[in-house]
């Protein structure tokens, strides 16, 4: 049945027609848009309706499991892709077996391991990979100065060789495009969690007691723009640049102060100005970065230093760990604000309790359950506007949801 809607946005005039679906079809649809799998203990979603292809999910998720020399460790991790999906995708590709060799060989030359020093090699390795994305770029030019001897015509058809396999631009894009990063880590004896985060996705811990009651724990940080120790932290290493941060920003451009890639925001610009500006494929919005470039004096502006959060665990708890891109916040930011500012721990204490009858359930999906319940829950009208309203443009931001049974 096709039907109306404003979305939301009565004072616009602007409607859209989607399709009213009802149960079963409702649910169904919604498990195979959003790709809803269980991966043993894990249950996940990646969510992105728009059908407009240049509106695709640019999130990204891994689970595996490494058999190591000291038994099984349970790897998890989440990225939230900006700018373009290059980044993500070699995120994806990259950081898990970076990780997992980091871990290895810190287990080769150790008998023992602290948390402290699992967490130090987990910041390293995601460091490691960022550092790694940005020698390539160098390795085509590796003298920035060098670059004002070379015409634009010069440049472009080093860059520029898609046509000739693009070794070089795949590189180049690899710098230009960014992404969070958000990894969970299980040791073999299922009593110690670490959780890095670098910036804005999320992880809450949760443990259930006998009467149904949550505790909760929010283990990421948040690192963006609107977060006040971050905003402080980068006005401290530029403390003569007032535009380090502009309206929430980084340079006025980047919400996230921490991120794989954004090389723009961590190399001189003059990389930006003659390599990335002759790009093809380009930035999205080249005359926004022509306008934000201009304030970059300083750089690094963006840290791919990750926080890690270390919890003990008591294998006979019932627990589980809820992991997320912001587009999961996005869907329930009217429910937990304190002053205008969103209120993560208390946001995550609400999913545990919208997943707390269903999480446990064989069979079920919780991230599901979860997802469903941020686009309307029974609300089967508001449910049907969120997966099927017809626009050419995005109406949400891409979600995915991660969660780990402990």
């Amino acid at each position: 049945m096709k039907r109306a809607t404003d979305l939301g946005y009565p004072n616009d005039g602007t409607r859209w027609m989607y399709t009213l679906l009802s149960e079963p079809d409702l649910t169904n649809e919604l498990a195979r848009l959003a790709s809803a799998t269980s991966h043993g203990s894990t249950d996940s979603v990646s969510f992105q309706p728009s059908p407009n292809p240049e509106c695709y999910s640019q999130d990204r998720y891994v689970v595996q499991d490494w058999h190591l020399s000291t038994g099984t460790w349970r790897f998890h991790a989440i990225f939230d892709g900006h700018a373009g999906e290059e980044t993500a995708d070699y995120a994806v590709e990259m950081l898990p077996s970076m990780m997992k060799q980091h871990i290895q060989g810190f287990l080769d030359n150790h008998k023992d391991y602290s948390s402290a020093s699992i967490s130090d090699v987990m910041v390293n390795a995601i460091s490691s990979l960022d550092n790694a994305i940005a020698h390539d770029l160098l390795e085509i030019f590796p003298d920035p100065q060098a670059l004002d001897s070379l015409s634009d015509a010069a440049i472009k058809d080093i860059i520029n060789d898609s046509d000739r396999g693009g070794q070089n631009i795949n590189k180049v894009l690899h710098c230009m495009r960014g992404t969070t990063v958000l990894v969970s880590l299980v040791d073999p004896t299922k009593t110690h969690l670490w959780v890095a985060s670098l910036g804005d996705c999320q992880a809450v811990y949760g443990r259930q007691d006998e009467f149904g009651a949550w505790d909760a724990i929010l283990l990421s940080s948040n690192h963006n723009g609107t977060e006040s120790s971050e905003v402080e932290r980068i006005k401290q290493e530029h403390p003569d640049e007032p535009e380090c941060v502009l309206r929430n920003r980084v340079l006025g451009a980047i919400a996230v102060t921490r991120a794989l890639g954004d090389h723009e925001f961590k190399l001189p610009r003059v990389y930006t100005e003659r390599v990335f500006l002759n790009a093809v494929p380009g930035f999205r919005t080249q005359q926004s970065v022509e306008q934000f470039i201009k304030r970059s004096f300083t750089p690094p502006y963006v840290s791919n230093i990750a926080d890690v959060r270390h919890l003990t665990l008591d294998p006979s708890s019932r627990a589980c760990l809820v992991m997320c891109t912001d587009g999961l916040m996005d869907l329930f930011e009217g429910e937990s604000r304190d002053g205008g500012t969103l209120d993560i721990a208390a946001l995550g204490r609400r999913w545990l309790e919208i997943i707390g009858p269903t999480v446990w359930t064989e069979g079920t999906n919780a991230a599901l359950h979860l997802l469903r319940e941020g686009l309307g829950g029974t609300d089967e009208e508001k449910v049907s506007q969120m997966m099927t309203v017809e626009r050419t443009d995005r109406w949400m931001d891409d979600t995915t949801i991660l969660i780990q049974r402990l």
